[in-house]
């Protein structure tokens, strides 16, 4: 993949998309990269906006984005709304990172619903993104340990640090990976109308008030 006229589309929030354009810094020039943050931003993790503007990179609003060329790459990084297939289709590759094995725990709060469970393993994959919920194929996907002890922010920290090395490893080469095709047979799917029934693991640790 010839990067260098490649625009890059981040849409996200946190640490992990801070995390990756500091990547996507030591490959391309700043101009190629354009950031849709999540707003309002989330206060229990850092600013991706303020992170932006200190770097000089540009922003835009979800709703005023506009692709300016078909050979761009959106990268979706915790991003929560739903994107339309006419957005969808003016990408040359649009990716999502989902913070969970799919085809298993599709949609929202997947850590807390794989502790809630009572996971042995937990893991981060990126996909392409289509008109379904993360029911896009399979690019890249790392598998890791879990137990009963962990906290949502704990499972949630190890999803960062395998996030992205997934991210570093597969951005550039996305031209070399053969998507494979979910298995709806093993899918499952949770929506936020379930929080409620996550109990004591809805938030980052078991005795706080603060949702992830």
């Amino acid at each position: 993949m010839q990067n260098e006229h490649k625009l890059f589309y981040i849409f996200g929030k946190g640490k992990l998309a801070k995390d990756f354009i500091d990547f996507l810094l030591k490959n391309i020039d700043k101009k190629n990269i354009i950031v849709i943050p999540e707003l309002p931003e989330p206060s229990w993790t850092e600013s991706l906006v303020e992170y932006c503007n200190e770097l000089g990179i540009k922003l835009t609003s979800f709703s005023d984005v506009t692709i300016r060329t078909h050979e761009s790459i959106g990268i979706s990084i915790y991003f929560s709304k739903i994107f339309k297939q006419e957005l969808i289709d003016k990408f040359e590759y649009f990716v999502n990172l989902h913070n969970g094995p799919l085809p298993r725990y599709r949609g929202v709060n997947p850590i807390n619903w794989a502790l809630k469970n009572k996971e042995k393993q937990h893991g981060v994959t990126l996909h392409t993104i289509e008109s379904g919920i993360d029911t896009g194929k399979i690019l890249d996907q790392i598998m890791f340990p879990i137990n009963d002890d962990m906290e949502v922010i704990d499972v949630y920290n190890l999803c960062l640090s395998n996030g992205i090395k997934i991210l570093e490893r597969s951005i550039f080469n996305l031209d070399n990976i053969e998507p494979i095709k979910q298995d709806d047979s093993f899918s499952t799917y949770y929506s936020k109308k379930d929080f409620e029934k996550l109990g004591d693991r809805k938030y980052f640790t078991r005795d706080t008030l603060e949702e992830t």
